[in-house]
């Protein structure tokens, strides 16, 4: 078995996983090819080319899959574009590693047998088990009762609950047909995680740009009648709505319309109620709330409002103007609730309640 450092940060070469903050991160494997084969070369600057014919051999591959590829990396080590800490970005050449490596194997005969481990394991658990005898007699403290729904002393934040970032991971970062089956839009990637939206117009084979300018687009929500693409920018220290009417003149420069400007909540899972109206999640450090939004008089209204139970993706049914809302607690466990858009009433069904670990959403199959 074979690991790697990078500064202090180690890397597992068998699970394709890093080690970081104490937490477990997974890569991609082409991401991790990437990765791996920097490591391999530290301090040589390795070209465009030789990456793309290595990484990706005998495989035609669009121009942005490295640059995606190198963002994801700088994401993942906290690497800054500018700063170029980990990997460093050489104008028309290629990419580097110039942060410290070093490879380390272990071998097989370090490996303690089962019967040693066994021991090991015995005596570990013997002591826990005496342990957990003593603190069973001894008195302890009277404690008030936990009341449902009460907000716990200790400061917390909505944003850093590890559960919710796990539900929020993978923005949109693959091709979105819009509902007639027309266009497709898709993100091509610059430095930093910026990118542009770009569609395609199948009816002719045409790309064209989309956004006047690159940010961390995500939550791409196409109208019912596939004239406008509704999106979220997270690029700044704000959240942004914004849309853009596809249907216009491909030779003419398309406007994006700013929905809702610099946000202090993350603006998460637009959804289309009909073509005047929206929903969506904005989540702050203390309170998440479902809102929805007047096209016409960009006002928005108050739908729900929690801070203990985070609403993060939404689905709509037409026929029945219920908007299932998918939440998750601070322990991780997920819930389907059912609100009822014309009368307001929520309906919590207790049977579609999931362990923590099982990853759902309503408009689809469990991962």
């Amino acid at each position: 078995m074979k690991s790697f450092y990078i500064n202090k940060t180690r890397v597992d070469t068998d699970r394709r996983v890093v080690f970081i903050g104490g937490e477990t991160v997974s890569l991609e494997p082409k991401v991790f090819k990437v990765l791996q084969y920097l490591a391999s070369n530290p301090g040589r600057v390795i070209s465009h080319r030789e990456l793309l014919d290595t990484i990706w051999t005998n495989t035609v591959v669009e121009p942005g899959a490295l640059q995606r590829c190198i963002a994801r990396l700088r994401k993942v080590f906290g690497d800054d574009a500018r700063k170029q800490c980990v990997i460093a970005t050489y104008p028309k050449r290629g990419y580097s590693i110039v942060a410290e490596v070093h490879w380390q194997e272990f071998s097989e005969d370090k490996i303690l047998p089962w019967w040693a481990l066994s021991r090991r394991f015995a005596a570990a658990a013997a002591v826990i088990l005496i342990l957990a005898m003593v603190a069973l007699y001894m008195p302890q403290p009277d404690q008030p009762a936990a009341t449902l729904g009460e907000t716990p002393d200790t400061e917390f934040s909505l944003l850093d609950n590890s559960a919710l970032i796990t539900a929020l991971a993978n923005p949109d970062d693959f091709p979105v047909y819009s509902p007639d089956g027309r266009y497709v839009v898709y993100p091509r990637y610059l430095e930093e995680g910026r990118a542009h939206l770009w569609a395609r117009d199948l009816a002719y084979g045409n790309d064209f740009l989309l956004t006047d300018e690159a940010g961390r687009y995500e939550h791409l929500a196409w109208s019912m009648d596939s004239s406008m693409l509704l999106f979220a920018d997270a690029a700044n220290r704000c959240s942004s709505l914004k849309a853009v009417a596809v249907t216009q003149s491909e030779t003419n420069a398309l406007i994006v319309n700013k929905l809702i400007d610099c946000m202090d909540s993350r603006i998460v899972a637009p959804k289309w109620l009909n073509n005047r109206t929206l929903a969506f999640i904005a989540i702050n450090e203390s309170e998440a709330s479902l809102q929805k939004l007047d096209l016409k008089t960009l006002v928005t209204q108050e739908l729900l409002s929690s801070s203990n139970q985070v609403p993060y993706h939404l689905s709509f049914s037409r026929q029945t103007n219920i908007l299932t809302i998918m939440a998750i607690d601070q322990a991780g466990q997920k819930e389907l609730l059912f609100l009822d858009i014309n009368s307001g009433l929520i309906n919590r069904n207790i049977r579609a309640v999931f362990p923590p670990k099982e990853n759902f959403y309503p408009s689809s199959i469990p991962l």
